[in-house]
């Protein structure tokens, strides 16, 4: 059942149960008091009957004649002079009635029981379709019970408090459908909004995630379309990101298979040729040679590849350790792959907390980058400096690659700068994305598979920290990340 319908039908109870109870309450006592006036008049035209009845038959008693021979006769004037058209009399002496002004009418002897010395006494009594008021008086001559009995016909207001009733009822019934007419439309115009939102909410679980409410009302039904919109946003962004992994591992997936066809291709093509072709010992040395090459491209790619899942899925436990002996570290195990390079190197003296194992990781990677983007013989700097937090980034052009030119605290930077090919401003976004090489026949060349900036990344977003890059094609890169500094007491 729709929520209109609901509110309707609730509404529709409420008035009637109201206009019920209000009207029976009401039509009571109008009835109640056009009754009780009726009984008063009646009452009043007993009393009138009584006295004057009464007062002939003082005469009578004191002329000593038969008061049962005179009271149909004083009745009878009584009632022919003084009573309404409306009413008629009644005259009961000693038990015997003596008057009936109305001959087919019997008078109920409830009126006459159990009166107790009351001196009136009243019953309304319904005859067909006439409604009658009995009033009687209790009286005493020469020690016999004399009754003066009026009966007032109201039967006109009856018929008036029913036709009230009955107007009354059709008032009520035109109010509910004029009632029921105004709170179907004042619902509908409540839940229309509902309905758009609904429709919307239709629409966006079919797929269409552009969808949007545009219900805008200050009340709850507002309130509920904006948090429906901030949902959707988030929905939609999720969605979004979701659709982005997913090409994203389509295209590692893509760029795995690619990387390990190439070597693997070249390993079965000389591993073939050893296999099936008689070669001199130099063309066995040359093929052998290029076997070990590749495999041990495959070695490195798929230890890197184990290390960057790894460390997806590892909490790091970060540790206080000396910045200066971590690269210092890092310089003496990349030296015999640097031989052939002028390598400039120093660091300050600072303590970090970090995993040092991974962050020479990061820099053994960053200095592995820096040797295949450089010919044989050009300098590559590796540098560790403490950045204080007053002084200004502006001067130093190993914190130039930070947007805000002042720091708030002491800081420690990792850099290591080239001065080879350069990286593209188009290709920076990408650098760090698996298997993305900006040269990949030099990359290859040099053992290169894509995943070293795409580890260091990764390690670096773990202990908190970014990697910067600045790169000019043909003139080099410098790549950066920061560490905040830390007391030696902790």
């Amino acid at each position: 059942m729709k929520y209109r319908y609901k509110v309707l039908i609730i509404n529709m109870l409420i008035i009637s149960i109201a206009l019920s109870l209000s009207g029976f309450i009401l039509m009571s006592r109008n009835n109640s008091l056009m009754l009780n006036a009726q009984v008063k008049n009646a009452v009043v035209e007993n009393n009138l009957a009584q006295s004057v009845i009464e007062y002939s038959l003082l005469d009578v008693i004191n002329s000593k004649t038969s008061v049962a021979k005179r009271l149909p006769e004083i009745s009878e004037e009584v009632s022919a002079g003084m009573l309404s058209g409306t009413s008629a009399l009644y005259v009961r002496y000693n038990g015997n009635l003596l008057f009936q002004a109305d001959e087919s009418a019997d008078i109920p002897n409830e009126l006459f029981d159990s009166h107790k010395g009351i001196r009136k006494n009243y019953m309304i009594s319904h005859n067909s379709d006439e409604m009658y008021i009995y009033v009687t008086s209790f009286g005493a001559i020469d020690g016999k019970t004399l009754n003066i009995i009026t009966r007032r016909n109201i039967s006109d207001t009856e018929k008036l408090m029913n036709r009230n009733t009955k107007e009354y009822m059709i008032f009520t019934l035109l109010i509910l459908v004029v009632s029921g007419i105004l709170v179907y439309v004042i619902s509908y115009l409540l839940t229309r909004p509902l309905e758009k939102l609904n429709r919307v909410t239709d629409a966006f679980s079919d797929g269409d995630f552009s969808a949007r409410s545009d219900i805008r009302s200050a009340d709850e039904v507002g309130l509920l379309s904006d948090k429906f919109n901030a949902m959707a946003d988030s929905v939609e962004n999720h969605i979004d990101e979701l659709n982005d992994m997913l090409h994203r591992r389509d295209q590692f997936v893509a760029d795995f298979t690619h990387e390990i066809k190439t070597p693997m291709t070249a390993i079965i093509g000389y591993a073939d040729t050893i296999r099936s072709v008689d070669l001199t010992r130099d063309e066995q040395v040359k093929a052998a040679g290029y076997i070990f090459s590749e495999g041990k491209r495959l070695e490195q790619m798929s230890m890197k590849l184990f290390d960057l899942l790894y460390i997806k899925d590892r909490h790091i436990e970060k540790n206080k350790c000396s910045a200066r002996l971590i690269g210092e570290d890092v310089i003496a195990s990349t030296a015999p792959i640097l031989k052939d390079y002028d390598v400039k190197s120093d660091f300050d003296n600072a303590m970090i907390m970090c995993e040092p194992g991974l962050i020479k990781t990061v820099l053994i990677n960053l200095i592995d980058n820096a040797r295949k983007a450089s010919e044989e013989g050009v300098v590559i700097e590796v540098y560790g400096k403490i950045i204080a937090g007053s002084a200004s980034a502006e001067n130093d052009d190993n914190s130039m690659l930070y947007e805000d030119k002042t720091t708030t605290c002491d800081y420690y930077e990792f850099s290591v700068r080239d001065y080879g090919i350069g990286i593209p401003q188009e290709d920076i976004d990408r650098i760090c994305d698996e298997f993305y090489m900006v040269d990949k026949s030099r990359a290859r060349s040099k053992g290169g598979a894509g995943l070293g900036l795409s580890l260091a990344n990764i390690i670096l977003q773990e202990h908190d920290s970014k990697l910067e890059i600045v790169s000019e094609v043909g003139k080099g890169t410098c790549m950066s990340f920061r560490f905040e500094i830390v007391a030696d007491n902790i």
